[in-house]
């Protein structure tokens, strides 16, 4: 038997033009019309044979000519939400036959099956909403086989009905008709309905149901200025009028969310309107999945004034499900579309969560259930592709492959901040969804949830459990749920590298870089600004930013002008320091003591804090409302200049076998510039990047390494991930950049998990 990995070029296998072929195609391939869409190939190419599903895979058996052509076709045209993994084929004896058949499946194995994701409305139900014939005209549910909900409704494998949160709807005799034609593409389209048998709208008002139009009522109350909660896909939004500034404050006052930026919803005519989109944002609004897009919204936009403050890009999506699409019509405008949350929690997803009814003014519900929580995904389109700040919806619980297979079953419970879990099966690394910030019991049991599920889904059990070396991190409290499972500890920014890698399909050696917040390290400080060398099966600590005395601990992640006190005092500017200080009274005289004699906080390598002290010292603010605000603007800010030609002085040097980065010459340089704040904040970028480039020249010298491995929460920002990158790649790296996880917290639980697997593969 022959194999082609995902059919990388069919045009050079030696295929039979003609005969029959036995192929068995692994992947996505269950659940997605992936049958009937070879039933109907057969039948273009006028091919006998059979089809079923068997185990993991898709079992078929093709007889006639142009059987190359055939497969070409199922590669370049499978369906929306399938993913094919492998394709292997043999040749075997003729059968005489007259026609092609679908089989019914075989075989109980369910742990190599995948569950698809979530996939936003495709082009045929789209026309079928939009017409007045249709029995689907304006239906809030419509799906089919190549789009709707699928891992959020799925209980169990294999994947039908009855395990499904659509089993309590029974099928009209129009759906049933369609469910069962192999030639319609519902054919074991699992949530198929209508308007004669599925789901029902409803909208609550003050504990009172209302089911008398209850989308027409929705939309009225959202054109008066109103606060929407909307159950989507997989939980629910909160959504209001984007350009109604009273609406945006009402919003803002429910959710306690002061300057942080929504996301918004729009169709793409709308969203030109606002934001300049290139062709490969196009595509990546446009895709199945259908993420948040982050676009360069147009100078002086008002809703990037309303919506996002002080940022210069605006954060859309397009309507993905039918009640999505209602809505946006029915108002006629972009809507803010925001999770239903309290603060940094999983998003809401329970009819009954007692936190709705104080976030907003109405809620429009619907009685299909969600099982699975999927938060919307957020990406920035970086050359020509996405890369990821949030991970979930539409993505989710598609696997990563990694680099080597694993010999245990791995389950790793990420960190505290933007939390994702992850669970290891042989080469197959299934990543969660977004959950959050797990400091709250709600958060706590979001995760315990969705780690079960994804247990029972994929009949997984962890022999290794991986959780984060900082002791005070809450989801460790889970691990001891697996009291025979192994218990291992992975140092935070080892994981960041290591996550990167396995992404790309690496073991390395590298050079990692790992820049973010905070972190703790190996020696019990703070660490946030690390270099290492080495792989998954092992690395090194080489060097770090220089330590600096962060006051009073987490609180100078809240307050960044402590930060930049810390700093101005540690570059000998003690004039400026009191200055600063004086602005916030006692407050500030007691914080500039507690730096002078460094006490009541820690030191940290931080690469975050440094970017919020600089960002203070520039004048964009004291405060971050929300975590990496202040950072951010500096971003938004360095953007607004063109390139800075010459940049500030630092200085790399050893000590004690380390490389250290001090970036106080270019602190103090930045503060005693009298140029432009966009010229200054440019030049701050250009500065950071140069000296990373030296260290990463000296250290792959010494490492005899060429890759250089970056992660971390401080390569969200899109310049210096881009200065970066030029500048390994003109020196001769391959610059490796996370393309699957983001850069963030949100991929930590991959690297936790390729650590731990590797570790279990060497000692066996």
């Amino acid at each position: 038997m022959k194999s082609l990995k995902a059919i990388p070029d069919i045009r050079q296998a030696d295929l039979p033009e003609k005969g029959r072929l036995r192929l068995r195609i692994a992947g996505v391939v269950q659940g997605v019309g992936f049958r009937p869409f070879l039933y109907r190939a057969a039948k273009k190419f006028k091919l006998t044979g059979v089809v079923r599903n068997r185990g993991a895979e898709v079992v078929l058996e093709v007889q006639g000519k142009d059987l190359k052509e055939f497969i070409r076709h199922v590669e370049g045209n499978a369906p929306p939400l399938s993913r094919i993994e492998t394709l292997s084929w043999e040749k075997i004896p003729e059968r005489k036959e007259k026609e092609f058949t679908i089989l019914e499946s075989e075989g109980k194995g369910k742990k190599d099956i995948m569950v698809p994701p979530d996939i936003a409305l495709c082009a045929a139900c789209r026309r079928e909403m939009e017409d007045p014939g249709d029995r689907r005209y304006r239906y809030p549910f419509t799906n089919c086989t190549d789009c709707g909900p699928r891992f959020t409704l799925i209980e169990g494998l294999p994947y039908d009905r009855p395990k499904t949160t659509m089993k309590k709807f029974a099928m009209c005799p129009e759906c049933r008709k369609e469910y069962t034609d192999p030639g319609d593409r519902r054919y074991h389209a699992q949530p198929v309905s209508c308007p004669n048998c599925g789901p029902e709208l409803h909208l609550r008002i003050r504990g009172r149901i209302d089911r008398k139009e209850p989308l027409a009522k929705a939309i009225g109350l959202l054109k008066k200025g109103k606060v929407v909660a909307v159950k989507g896909i997989g939980g629910f939004h909160l959504a209001c009028r984007a350009n109604d500034p009273k609406a945006l404050e009402r919003l803002r006052r429910f959710k306690g969310r002061e300057r942080k930026p929504f996301a918004l919803m729009a169709t793409l005519a709308m969203i030109r309107e606002h934001c300049s989109i290139s062709d490969a944002e196009k595509r990546l609004l446009q895709s199945p999945e259908s993420p948040i897009v982050l676009l360069r919204a147009r100078p002086g936009d008002r809703l990037l004034r309303l919506s996002a403050p002080g940022q210069n890009r605006i954060g859309f999506m397009l309507p993905y499900s039918p009640l999505h699409r209602l809505l946006v019509a029915g108002v006629g405008e972009p809507l803010v579309m925001t999770s239903a949350n309290i603060a940094d929690e999983p998003i809401l997803f329970d009819d009954d969560a007692p936190e709705l009814p104080r976030l907003c003014d109405a809620v429009l519900c619907h009685d299909r259930p969600i099982l699975s929580f999927a938060d919307d995904s957020l990406a920035v389109v970086f050359e020509k592709a996405p890369y990821f700040f949030r991970r979930s919806r539409g993505y989710v619980p598609l696997p990563i492959a990694l680099p080597f297979s694993a010999s245990k079953t791995v389950l790793a419970l990420g960190g505290m901040l933007k939390t994702t879990f992850c669970l290891v099966d042989g080469q197959r690394a299934f990543v969660g969804p977004h959950i959050g910030d797990t400091e709250s019991n709600p958060a706590l049991a979001a995760e315990r949830r969705a780690v079960r599920h994804f247990m029972k889904l994929f009949s997984l059990r962890p022999e290794v459990v991986v959780i984060d070396r900082h002791p005070a991190y809450p989801n460790r409290l889970l691990a001891t749920e697996f009291p025979k499972a192994t218990l291992v500890e992975v140092q935070h920014h080892q994981a960041h590298v290591a996550s990167v890698l396995a992404e790309n399909d690496e073991v390395g050696p590298a050079i990692g870089i790992a820049l973010d917040g905070t972190g703790y390290g190996d020696d019990g400080t703070v660490w946030g600004g690390e270099f290492f060398v080495g792989g998954l099966a092992g690395m090194r600590r080489v060097g770090h930013l220089r330590p600096l005395f962060l006051p009073g601990g987490d609180a100078a992640a809240r307050e960044p002008w402590r930060m930049a006190l810390s700093l101005l005092l540690a570059g000998g500017d003690d004039r400026r320091a009191r200055l600063l200080a004086a602005r916030y009274g006692r407050k500030g005289a007691q914080v500039l003591e507690a730096v002078r004699e460094r006490r009541g906080g820690v030191m940290t390598s931080s690469c975050g804090r440094l970017f919020d002290g600089a960002a203070c010292l520039l004048g964009l603010g004291a405060v971050n409302s929300y975590e990496g605000e202040l950072p951010a603007l500096l971003q938004a800010e360095a953007e607004r200049a063109k390139p800075a030609g010459k940049a500030y002085p630092y200085a790399l040097a050893r000590e004690n076998g380390m490389l250290i980065l001090d970036m106080l010459p270019a602190v103090a340089a930045m503060t005693a510039d009298r140029g432009r704040r966009p010229e200054k904040a440019r030049r701050f970028h250009e500065t950071l990047a140069d000296a990373l480039l030296e260290a990463a020249l000296l250290l792959g010298r010494e490492g005899k390494t060429r890759t250089a491995a970056l992660s971390g929460g401080v390569f969200q920002n899109i310049l210096l991930l881009k200065m970066m990158t030029e500048r390994l790649e003109k020196n001769g790296f391959r610059a490796l950049c996370h393309r699957r996880l983001p850069a963030n917290d949100g991929g930590v639980s991959l690297g936790q998990a390729a650590l731990a697997a590797a570790r279990a593969r060497k000692e066996k």
